[in-house]
């Protein structure tokens, strides 16, 4: 997906790619103050899924 002419991923595809719950992948997010406004979907940046990855390939 593209957000402003930069390349993003939704907490659903790291999911999938991740093996774990979207849900988890939020909730994660939220804890690092990461927060997507109200009924808005997420779209992670190249940096943000990156961190997402490495903190979930434990």
């Amino acid at each position: 997906m593209t957000d402003q002419g930069i390349e993003t991923i939704t907490p659903a595809e790291l999911a999938r790619e991740l093996g774990v719950s979207d849900r988890r992948i939020r909730q994660w997010l939220r804890e690092q103050g990461w927060q997507s406004l109200p009924y808005m979907r997420w779209h992670l940046t190249p940096e943000q899924a990156a961190r997402v990855r490495e903190h979930f390939r434990r």
